[in-house]
C-alpha cells in the first residue's frame, strides 16, 4: 500500500490505467508538449507554492487552496484533487476551501469539503488505492483523454 498523492486522485477520475503506471514509476511525461506547458505555467507561482508532507500546493490566497490548470479538460478530476488538499487539511486541523483557476480561460471553480463530497472523496480514495495495489495495469482502452496523453504510445503501441 503506497501514500496517495492528490495527483494520484486527478489521475483516477481521469485514466486508471495512468494511475497504475504513474503509482509504480513509470513514467512517460518527460516529453509531452502539453507536461512542459503545465510546469511553465506553474514556474510563475513557484515561490508561492506550500508544501505539506507529500502533496504541493499551487497556492494560498486569501486562505483559501488555489489550484492553477491550463484548461478545463478534466473538472471533475481538478476537483477530486482539490477536495484531497482539503480533506488533508483538514486532517492537520485547518478548515478551508478552494478555488480552481483555468488559465485559458481565466474560469473560477470553487471547491468545498462538505460532509457529502468528503464520504465522495473517500470512496475515490478507496478506489484509487485498489487500483494501484493491483498486479497489472488495468487494460487498456480508448477514451477522450487519449489523443493528448503522454502514456498514448505505451497502451496503443
Amino acid at each position: 500500500m503506497q501514500i496517495l498523492t492528490p495527483t494520484h486522485l486527478n489521475y483516477y477520475c481521469t485514466c486508471k490505467r495512468k494511475l497504475w503506471f504513474f503509482a509504480h514509476k513509470i513514467t512517460c511525461e518527460h516529453d509531452s508538449e502539453l507536461v512542459k506547458i503545465g510546469k511553465f505555467y506553474h514556474e510563475s507561482i513557484e515561490k508561492e507554492s506550500i508544501q505539506i508532507d507529500n502533496f504541493k500546493i499551487d497556492r494560498l490566497r486569501d486562505g483559501k487552496v488555489f489550484e492553477l490548470k491550463k484548461r478545463n479538460t478534466a473538472p471533475e478530476a481538478a476537483r477530486f484533487q482539490v477536495l484531497y488538499y482539503l480533506y488533508l487539511l483538514k486532517q492537520k486541523g485547518i478548515h478551508t476551501s478552494g478555488v480552481i483557476k483555468y488559465k485559458e480561460n481565466n474560469r473560477l471553480d470553487e471547491v468545498r469539503l462538505t460532509p457529502e463530497s468528503e464520504q465522495e472523496l473517500l470512496t475515490a480514495i478507496q478506489a484509487t488505492q485498489h487500483t494501484t495495489d493491483l498486479p497489472a495495469p488495468p487494460p487498456a482502452k480508448r477514451i477522450r483523454y487519449c489523443k493528448n496523453c503522454s502514456y498514448n504510445e505505451l497502451c496503443f503501441s
